[in-house]
């Protein structure tokens, strides 16, 4: 038996290649898959849809259905000319989920049950495995400059948004630069691609710093004010630092949310919201005791976490189930839902 596994990029979504290819690809070779995610995308009624602002939990489960159809609407070309043209099938139409047949497509989502738990609405095809890390720290020489700037005080606040575009790098500066004098605190401000970090004048309890393992730097650091990926937001948590989460896009607010509901940072701080008060408020919050001890309880509890060993059971139990199960016939794909095409079971 030869088994597809797609492992999703969110930010693939939109591209013919990998939204819903995996699916299609599969039904060609007429092959069982099993998709990994690291972020929700089978509907639940415990939270909304990452990529939606739905607010009210009476919305949650339709919001991935909203999600779907709006993907569908702006992708459905590309898919019907990939199915035509390169796999030979026939083109799919959308009609709605309630009137076609589901694929049921095994998923392992990769993040910290002890973050997200696993909703209860999910059945037995649907796992969460645990954050993947990469053990950066290994053999990485940090600059003699930073080294020194550590040890001259107490614990620093991380800020950086990695790799996304700010729209007013120096109105941000001077904002994390004043927050950081309100709240007496020295920082550790990650220049990244947006340009952050430029001074007018250098500031002692200011370090400017370009890439650095995160597995590394943030077990130095008292707390981390980042964009809110799936990975920082993981290697923030692992090292016990109180997180704020300041999102731009995508799934960001999801984990922003997620980090506020386990109580081990504030809420999250829009990009195009971010005030001097509003980040006072959440450095302060971030500060407060019994929000550093909720953060280590939640990294004790993710310390002997293994995504990828996680992952791999998981594959094994979902294809000992497949093989336990009867062969099924080819389901008809001339009616297909969204959640059929990205496997949301």
């Amino acid at each position: 038996m030869v088994v597809l596994v797609y492992a999703q990029y969110p930010w693939r979504v939109s591209e013919s290649q990998n939204s819903g290819g995996h699916v299609h690809v599969a039904e060609a070779l007429q092959i069982p898959i099993h998709i990994f995610f690291t972020m929700p995308w089978t509907p639940t009624s415990e939270f909304p849809h990452p990529l939606s602002r739905v607010k009210q939990p009476a919305g949650y489960r339709l919001s991935y259905q909203i999600v779907d159809t709006l993907i569908w609407l702006g992708i459905r070309d590309m898919i019907n000319d990939l199915r035509k043209k390169k796999l030979k099938l026939r083109p799919v139409t959308y009609l709605s989920g309630s009137q076609s047949s589901e694929l049921d497509i095994p998923h392992a989502y990769i993040w910290s049950p002890h973050l997200v738990p696993k909703p209860k609405d999910w059945g037995p095809k649907i796992d969460v495995v645990g954050f993947c890390f990469l053990d950066l720290a290994t053999g990485y020489e940090p600059p003699e400059s930073l080294v020194n700037w550590l040890k001259a005080g107490p614990k620093p606040i991380y800020i950086g948004f990695g790799s996304l575009p700010v729209q007013d790098p120096q109105g941000m500066t001077n904002t994390i630069v004043k927050a950081l004098e309100v709240t007496n605190q020295r920082g550790i401000i990650n220049k990244g691609w947006g340009g952050l970090g430029t001074l007018a004048e250098p500031k002692d309890f200011v370090y400017l710093l370009d890439n650095v393992p995160h597995d590394w730097l943030f077990l130095q650091c008292a707390a981390v004010v980042h964009h809110g990926g799936a990975g920082t937001t993981a290697a923030g948590l692992k090292a016990a630092c109180p997180t704020t989460i300041v999102p731009f896009f995508g799934d960001q607010p999801f984990w922003g949310e997620r980090v506020h509901a386990r109580g081990v940072g504030p809420l999250p701080i829009e990009a195009d919201q971010f005030t001097l008060d509003r980040l006072v408020h959440a450095i302060r919050f971030m500060l407060n005791p019994e929000v550093k001890e909720r953060a280590i309880e939640l990294a004790k509890a993710m310390e002997n976490e293994d995504g990828v060993t996680g992952a791999v059971k998981a594959f094994f139990k979902q294809l000992s189930r497949t093989k336990s199960e009867p062969q099924k016939s080819p389901k008809p794909t001339s009616t297909y839902s969204l959640r059929s095409c990205f496997g949301c079971s």
